[in-house]
């Protein structure tokens, strides 16, 4: 994923999601509340959305959680 507008676009599709452990089951990236984003601090390639970690609210355990971005090919 070489660009920002295939990360958009993997996010349209539905094809991005982020792991919840509360729920122990995949999100998908638009269905879950996104408080913030930490970058990876040994990263400085091209890509650094896809190697951030993202905090987010579950919408159906309520709970804060982080995970890495994950793609369903």
């Amino acid at each position: 994923m070489s660009n920002p507008a295939e990360f958009v676009k993997a996010c349209v599709e539905g094809k991005v999601w982020l792991f919840c452990p509360q729920c122990n089951e995949p999100k998908n990236f638009n269905d879950v509340e996104h408080i913030d984003s930490e970058g990876h601090p040994s990263y400085w390639g091209m890509e650094p959305w896809w190697h951030d970690t993202r905090i987010f609210k579950c919408r159906d355990c309520g709970t804060v959680q982080r995970s890495t971005l994950h793609l369903q090919e």
